[in-house]
């Protein structure tokens, strides 16, 4: 799943909004240990108690289960695996019943298992920052920090900041997340943990959805893995104060925003929004399709054309589609975080006269290759382009040789093939397309000045009606103009 598929699904929760949104990386403490560990038991349990007492000189099944506390017929099954394996035998007895002693391979197994190697060993573990606990990441990848900036996410730092000392670490919970290469078990059992020999800090990959409440302050954050939501990370989170800790109560409470935005609008102009019943309903409508086309894809991909699977799907996207409609349908409503990519690539894909987009800063994660070469493809079309940010324009690529939006875009703009100006800082950001689009926001469309390192609260709207189209047109133009001047 998509960052923006984990958002959608996952929307509505009672008492609040989704606000905001973004891949992160979860802290992940990487502890290599200095412990001691010993071997573990080769022979199950009651086989080798069994054993033991066979050793002892005991020989019958109801004297063994009344030594060790067990029901004889415990103990006979246990005598049945030793006598099938060979290290016990059977004998009869003129009584009618059988004694049992052990054999030559089982007075040599036994005594091996009584002696315990004890050695030093260097043990690796992932430790969770969020939950404050060992954890083994079969399979899973980590990433560093540098990598995680690269990608645009979003490092959650941990609470509290330090790793765990090793009086403080469970040997149960340790030994059950001992890294081991290729994934396999570890083998030996651990008597003790002697020092923190190393730490490196990682990050799991997640998705995080910030939720904002209809009526307080209360911020509310969970966390997706692998697409699934985890409770016990959003509680971990929340009781150490992590909300409050990295600024989400200062930068997503209350709907100032909204409200500004709201006055830019006008309010006959805001009188067009839809019902929020109504845009709940599709809203609604649309993620449970979404999730039905999901689910059949896999089956409907190793099926015939006209199996099952492949009919179930076809009527899936049809009802994905017919969601989707009446969201188009609609004039005037509020903007959903998780909607901004798929609305821009949208314009880039339906323009075919203008294309005006505002941004703050130009991030290569958000004007990436793809967005780039759709840019060019609109500038073959003679499709007239407009782009405006907070940046001067210039050639130079910022950072050396790597890939800059930027100068990619002053390149083209020099040639004449489309406009790039630099505005001054605002606090919304525009797209427009043709008389078909226009959106409005809080959040720049290709990003902020600087690499991503938190959250805001995104407030917008979507028009489709052209007069409104229009009228949020000639804002971005004012706005643009406004700018130019100061």
């Amino acid at each position: 799943m998509t960052p923006e598929d984990v958002a959608r699904a996952n929307q509505f929760r009672d008492g609040f909004e989704l606000v905001d949104y973004a891949e992160v990386g979860l802290p992940v403490f990487r502890l290599t240990l200095e412990a001691f560990t010993t071997s573990q038991r080769a022979i199950p349990t009651i086989q080798e108690f069994t054993m033991r007492c066979l050793a002892l000189g005991e020989t019958r099944e109801e004297d063994i289960a009344r030594m060790l506390g067990l029901n004889r017929d415990v103990v006979e099954g246990a005598m049945n695996v030793l006598v099938t394996e060979g290290t016990a035998s059977r004998i009869a007895s003129p009584d009618g019943l059988d004694v049992f002693r052990l054999t030559e391979l089982g007075e040599e197994r036994l005594a091996q298992e009584l002696i315990e190697v004890i050695r030093e060993e260097t043990l690796v573990v992932d430790y969770d920052g969020i939950r404050r606990t060992p954890i083994r990441l079969a399979g899973e990848n980590v990433v560093r920090a540098s990598e995680l900036k690269s990608a645009g996410a979003v490092e959650i730092r941990p609470y509290p900041a330090e790793p765990p000392s090793v009086d403080k670490l469970s040997i149960p919970e340790v030994s059950r997340a001992i890294r081991r290469e290729g994934g396999d078990d570890f083998n030996r059992t651990v008597l003790g943990l002697r020092k923190v020999l190393r730490r490196n800090n990682v990050f799991r990959d997640a998705v995080a959805l910030v939720f904002a409440p209809l009526k307080g302050e209360e911020i509310q954050v969970a966390f997706a893995i692998g697409g699934k939501l985890s409770e016990s990370h959003e509680r971990a989170f929340a009781w150490h104060g992590g909300p409050k800790k990295m600024g989400f109560v200062r930068t997503v409470a209350g709907d100032q925003p909204r409200r500004r935005l709201d006055r830019l609008l006008g309010r006959d102009t805001v009188r067009d929004c839809v019902p929020d019943e109504q845009l709940v309903a599709a809203r609604q409508e649309e993620a449970s399709a979404v999730a039905e086309v999901q689910s059949v894809r896999p089956a409907a991909a190793s099926a015939g054309r006209s199996s099952g699977p492949a009919r179930a799907l076809a009527a899936a996207e049809e009802r994905l589609a017919v969601a989707r409609h009446t969201l188009v349908r609609m004039p005037l409503r509020p903007l959903a975080c998780y909607e901004q990519d798929d609305l821009l690539f949208e314009a880039l894909k339906q323009a075919n006269r203008e294309l005006l987009v505002t941004s703050a800063g130009m991030q290569p994660t958000r004007l990436n290759g793809y967005v780039l070469r759709e840019i060019d493809r609109l500038i073959s079309d003679g499709v007239k382009q407009r782009f405006t940010s907070f940046l001067a324009p210039q050639v130079e690529p910022r950072g050396g040789d790597h890939y800059d939006p930027l100068s990619e875009l002053t390149k083209r703009a020099n040639a004449g093939r489309l406009r790039l100006e630099q505005a001054a800082r605002g606090e919304f950001h525009f797209l427009v397309q043709d008389d078909r689009l226009a959106v409005i926001s809080t959040r720049p469309f290709f990003g902020d000045v600087v690499r991503r390192s938190g959250f805001s609260r995104v407030t917008g709207y979507v028009a489709r009606k052209p007069r409104l189209v229009e009228q949020i047109r000639a804002l971005a133009e004012r706005s643009a103009t406004a700018r130019k001047r100061g």
